[in-house]
């Protein structure tokens, strides 16, 4: 067994357990600080509960443990490389938790889209532990949960930074920089959010190769990019908390056009965020890895928030979705 996880959980006799055990977890996004929290700046990410992922697991029939989720139906052995993370996050789990194995049966249903920036792996996994844990009537601490994730994280990215599993399995928004504890807040603004799908799939790892070329010929520019970007996510942190909702729009857009400038963006995602903007939006941006995924906007009320949804999808969005910031909702 992997000695980190030996202080985790105690040696104690198999836990009784349930018929079906389920588990949740919701998509994430980032509000501000894209490819600058690289570089060690900060970024603003929060949870997006509009789109979800369900795991159930109850005891198998069969002599194997089998899963069935969108992209694969059957042995968990023979899963495809690209879901390598499920099978490390259940024997992780397993093995953490001195849990019995036994046969099981795995149905995973999920309404986030994939490659979207939205943290759909982190999501899957995280609601596969709590599954696992709620069928073998265990409890889990935040940090053995994310500690587990993001052990599978690696296997699917090869690298994490940790906030697609922060966020995917945390209630509250937060700021996030790599050398630096994470710090969640409340966020109560009297506004609406507008997240469209581009309805293409983002290509993170490609922005992120793109950004680290470009450092190289000017290292200059994207430096000062960089720390922009930075005191934008430090500005927009303090307009949440006075309330300001007509200044972190405009710190969204300012966002979004130097992720312009760093090459991220494309046609398409211009197009839906000039969309955002000549409806009356507050402020727009591409939201995640860049180069596809998604586009958010920040309008003042619901019925600007349906009008600027209309025209973002007019403008090529596959689908969007409206957040209520308030608490009053």
């Amino acid at each position: 067994m992997d000695p980190r996880y030996n202080h985790l959980t105690p040696k104690v006799p198999a836990p009784p357990i349930k018929k079906i055990g389920t588990g949740q977890a919701h998509s994430k996004i980032i509000l501000m600080g894209e490819h600058a929290v690289v570089y060690d700046y900060p970024a603003i990410a929060m949870p997006f509960t509009a789109v979800q992922v369900e795991v159930k697991v109850h005891a198998s029939h069969k002599p194997y443990t089998s899963i069935d989720c969108q992209y694969y139906r059957g042995p968990l052995e023979q899963i495809p490389e690209h879901l390598e993370n499920l099978k490390t996050a259940l024997h992780l789990a397993i093995e953490s938790m001195r849990l019995k194995e036994i046969p099981l049966d795995i149905k995973i249903e999920s309404t986030i889209p994939q490659e979207r920036g939205m943290g759909s792996s982190a999501a899957v996994v995280v609601a596969l532990i709590r599954a696992i844990c709620d069928f073998y009537h265990v409890q889990i601490s935040d940090y053995q949960l994310r500690l587990i994730t993001n052990e599978a994280e690696v296997i699917a990215h090869q690298s994490t930074s940790g906030i697609d599993t922060l966020v995917t399995s945390s209630s509250n928004p937060i700021i996030y920089r790599k050398s630096q504890k994470p710090h969640s807040f409340k966020l109560d603004l009297d506004a609406f959010l507008i997240v469209a799908d581009s309805g293409q799939a983002g290509r993170t790892s490609l922005a992120v190769n793109h950004v680290h070329e470009l450092k190289k010929v000017k290292p200059h520019f994207v430096e000062q990019a960089m720390a922009t970007i930075g005191r934008f996510v430090n500005q927009a942190y303090q307009a949440i908390r006075l309330g300001d909702r007509t200044e972190l729009g405009r710190l969204m857009t300012y966002n979004h056009y130097y992720l312009n400038q760093l090459g991220i963006s494309n046609q398409e995602l211009d197009r839906i965020v000039n969309a955002a903007w000549l409806a009356g939006a507050l402020g727009a941006k591409l939201t995640g890895g860049g180069l596809g995924g998604c586009v958010i906007a920040l309008a003042e009320d619901r019925h600007h928030g349906e009008i600027i949804s209309e025209a973002m999808t007019k403008a090529g969005a596959s689908k969007t979705w409206l957040l209520n910031l308030s608490h009053d909702k």
